[in-house]
C-alpha cells in the first residue's frame, strides 16, 4: 500500500497542509516538526510522488544531448529514440534538446562541448563522445558548475561524469574474435579493419580483439588496414582502400570491421570470388539486404532503444531524487545478427521483406 502526507499526518497529529509543506522542503514549519515528519515518512516507507513534486515546484530539467552525425544510420535511430522517450517525463518537467555535431572527417564535439558548457541554458548533458581524452577536462569543468554530466554509447571513464549507458567495447572485440573462430574454427589469415585515429573506442576494441586469440592461444596471422574517418562521407576512398588490399582481402579467412563501415563495404564485397567470414558492427537497409545475400556472416549490436531510455531514467533518478549521491553506469548487452534474425533489427523491416517477395 502507498503511504500518502494524509497517512503520516494521521500518525503524528497534524495536519496534512504542515507533512505536504515538510514533504516538498517549503518554509513556515519548525526544525522539530521537520525531523518528526521526516523519520516518520522513513518508518512507513513514504516514496515521493514525483509528478507531484514538479507540480508543487514548477522546476523544469533542460538537457542538452551531444551526438555525431556519422555514421547516420545508428545516430539518426538514438536522436530518434531519445526524443521519443524524452515526451514520457514531460510532465516531469524533463525538456530536451538533441544536437548534432560533426565528428568526422574533422572532430567540433570537443569545442561545441565547451560552448554548451560556458552557455549555462543546461542542467544537464549527456555526450556521446568521439573520443575520450578531449572531453575530460571540459567535463571536470561542468562538474564543478554544477552542470551534471552523464556519457552515452562511449564513456569518458577518467572525467567526473555521473555515469555511463553504452557499451563495453572491449568485450564487443572479444566477442567478435569469438565469432570468427565459432563461424570459420580453422580460420589463420584474419584482417582487422579499422579507424586510423586511436580514439579510447577503437583501441578497447583492438585489445578485446586480439586479446581473444591471445587467450585461446591460437596461431593466426592478423593483419590491420586501416582507413581516415573522411570513408565515412566520401565513397571513393572506401573503394580505394579495398583496392589498395585487394590481394590481402582475398586470401582472407575472415574479416572484422571494427568501425561503422561495414555498410561501406559491401558494394565492394559481392564481387569477391572467396567469401570470407565478415563480422562488422550495427545494421542498416544496405546491411540488412546483404545478409540476405549472404555477404555478411555476423553484426554485434547495440539497443539504442536501451541506450536512449537508460540515459533518460538516469537523468530524472539524479534530478528527481534530490541529486542522489550515486548512480550506477548501464553495459547495454551486445546482441548478435545473423541472417536468421536480421528482420527485427530493421525499422521498415515489412516494406524489405514484402519487397523482396514482390521481385
Amino acid at each position: 500500500m502507498r503511504v500518502t502526507a494524509k497517512m503520516i499526518a494521521d500518525e503524528l497529529g497534524l495536519s496534512i497542509a504542515t507533512v505536504d509543506r515538510v514533504l516538498n522542503n517549503r518554509k513556515g514549519v519548525s526544525e522539530k516538526t521537520i525531523n518528526k515528519v521526516k523519520s516518520k515518512a522513513q518508518e512507513l516507507g513514504y516514496q515521493p510522488n514525483r509528478a507531484a513534486k514538479f507540480l508543487a515546484t514548477q522546476k523544469v530539467i533542460n538537457i542538452a544531448f551531444i551526438l555525431p552525425v556519422f555514421p547516420n544510420y545508428f545516430w539518426d535511430d538514438l536522436d530518434h529514440e531519445i526524443k521519443e522517450g524524452a515526451t514520457l517525463y514531460s510532465d516531469f518537467g524533463l525538456r530536451v534538446d538533441v544536437h548534432r555535431v560533426h565528428t568526422v572527417p574533422e572532430n567540433q564535439q570537443v569545442e561545441y562541448l565547451q560552448e554548451i558548457v560556458d552557455s549555462k541554458k543546461y542542467e544537464g548533458i549527456v555526450i556521446a563522445a568521439h573520443d575520450t581524452k578531449p572531453l575530460e577536462k571540459i567535463i571536470d569543468q561542468a562538474t564543478k558548475e554544477n552542470i551534471a554530466v552523464f556519457t552515452i554509447n562511449t564513456d569518458v571513464p577518467n572525467s567526473q561524469r555521473i555515469a555511463y549507458v553504452g557499451s563495453d567495447y572491449y568485450d564487443a572485440g572479444f566477442l567478435a574474435g569469438e565469432l570468427i573462430c565459432l563461424f570459420s574454427s580453422s580460420a589463420q589469415n584474419i584482417i582487422f579493419i579499422r579507424e586510423k585515429e586511436n580514439t579510447f573506442q577503437m583501441q578497447n576494441k583492438e585489445n578485446g580483439f586480439t586479446d581473444y586469440f591471445k587467450k585461446k592461444d591460437l596461431n593466426i596471422q592478423l593483419q590491420k588496414i586501416k582507413y581516415d574517418t573522411s570513408a565515412y562521407i566520401e565513397a571513393e576512398k572506401v573503394e580505394k582502400l579495398l583496392k589498395d588490399h585487394k590481394e590481402m582481402l582475398m586470401n582472407a579467412d575472415a574479416i572484422y570491421v571494427a568501425g561503422g563501415l561495414l555498410d561501406k563495404i559491401i558494394p565492394n564485397i559481392e564481387e569477391w570470388e572467396n567469401k570470407p567470414v565478415i563480422i562488422g558492427h550495427d545494421i542498416n537497409e544496405t546491411i540488412y539486404r546483404a545478409f540476405q545475400k549472404d555477404l555478411i556472416t555476423a553484426s554485434i549490436c547495440q539497443d539504442p532503444i536501451a541506450q536512449a531510455n537508460f540515459s533518460l531514467k538516469k537523468i530524472m533518478n539524479y534530478f528527481l531524487d534530490d541529486n542522489i549521491s550515486h548512480i550506477s553506469s548501464y553495459i547495454v548487452k551486445p546482441e548478435i545478427v545473423t541472417k536468421a534474425n536480421t528482420k527485427y533489427y530493421i525499422n521498415n523491416e515489412n516494406n524489405l521483406i514484402n519487397k523482396q517477395e514482390n521481385d
